[in-house]
């Protein structure tokens, strides 16, 4: 029975040994292979790159190292990468740096990684053609970034970036960049990072009832840039920086004035306290875009990209 016993901890661990992979030197491999080889460490001072592999799914749990590289790219324009982990018990963890690369693909990219906990202290860059919608999501229930992530198209398309587990709550405090992208928020948001804006790109608060930290800070970086909230009876106040030169602030309803008695304009600009006011009869939002702005050169206009 002793020797019965052994022989069934020895077998587990050689399986556990073989369901994992840790890549200690620099690797290349290009062209279809299987990631289906359960955790994956990528160990300091250590790469591996892939090339043209046009279906990555990760099944176990991936671990990029300080000063190590995780790169999935496409060179080909009939090579879109689809690049999944959806393994409810896994870990997402980066210290170093992390690129899904599909710019040169003429077809829609998808990058989906679902795991238990998502941490992200390194630089982390997720990259599709946009000539097709391509979605990017980073799911996990438990989901912190300190680092930097930027989720960048060519052009600008209906695709969309998805951060954690809907309804449940992100920490932010480091910085995610939208390079002409969509960011839906669906979490709640903690932390004192930032959210920029470049490029095209929209930050679409859709759900304002979940609660956004008055430490977090969302940046409008280019002229074609906005953000969208839903307007509510009970609203928030985002901080939002760099508004001006052509860029749009909205909520998810036409501006008009409110209802009662004394009636409010569709929107207000209190210059002492720097925060606008958006109004839809009996529902608002704040954001609070700073002092010195003069209100009559603010206008009401439609974002048809949003």
């Amino acid at each position: 029975m002793l020797a019965f016993k052994k022989v069934i901890i020895t077998s587990w661990l050689l399986l556990n040994t073989a369901l994992a992979l840790e890549i200690s030197s620099n690797t290349v491999d290009r062209g279809t292979i299987a990631l289906n080889v359960g955790d994956i460490t990528i160990d300091s001072g250590a790469s591996w790159s892939i090339i043209n592999n046009a279906v990555s799914t990760l099944v176990g749990s991936l671990d990029v190292q300080p000063d190590a590289g995780f790169y999935i790219t496409s060179t080909s324009p009939l090579i879109a990468l689809q690049v999944t982990l959806t393994s409810l018990l896994s870990t997402i963890n980066n210290d170093g740096t992390i690129v899904f690369d599909s710019r040169d693909s003429l077809t829609a990219s998808n990058y989906n990684l679902v795991g238990a906990t998502f941490t992200n202290t390194g630089d982390m860059f997720l990259a599709a053609s946009g000539i097709v919608p391509s979605s990017m999501s980073l799911t996990a229930a438990n989901w912190d970034n300190s680092g930097l992530i930027v989720f960048s198209q060519n052009q600008r398309s209906s695709g969309t970036v998805s951060l954690g587990a809907t309804g449940g709550a992100i920490t932010n405090d480091g910085q995610i960049c939208l390079d002409n992208e969509v960011y839906q928020q669906t979490t709640s948001i903690n932390g004192g990072g930032c959210f920029t804006a470049n490029q095209d790109s929209t930050i679409y608060i859709s759900n304002s009832l979940l609660p956004v930290a008055t430490t977090q800070n969302f940046y409008l970086a280019d002229s074609q840039s906005s953000i969208l909230a839903q307007a509510l009876s009970t609203p928030q106040t985002f901080n939002v920086y760099g508004f001006g030169n052509g860029n749009m602030i909205g909520i998810t309803l036409p501006l008009t004035p409110s209802v009662g008695l004394p009636g409010q304009p569709a929107y207000s600009y209190n210059a002492a306290t720097g925060v606008l006011t958006l109004r839809n009869l009996l529902v608002t939002q704040n954001f609070y875009i700073g002092t010195g702005y003069n209100p009559s050169l603010f206008s009401i206009v439609t974002d048809a990209g949003a």
